[in-house]
């Protein structure tokens, strides 16, 4: 699992701009707090990346590193 921080420093950009695409739902997440009145503990599963990234190698438009 990525936090939000080593995402982005994974994609050489902002947390502010992991937090845009993830808002854009262009990635899928997990809320390790579950729901559970707090505030969500965002983590990123390494497979869904990968995907995400093999994707936007085929398509350029979905850019990573914006």
């Amino acid at each position: 699992m990525l936090t939000r921080k080593k995402l982005a420093m994974r994609w050489d950009t902002t947390e502010r701009t992991v937090d845009r695409r993830r808002a854009l739902g262009l990635l899928p997440w997990v809320d390790l707090a579950r729901g559970m009145g707090n505030r969500p503990q965002v983590r990123f599963r390494l497979a869904d990346i990968e995907e995400y990234e093999r994707r936007a190698r085929l398509c350029p438009e979905e850019g990573v590193g914006e």
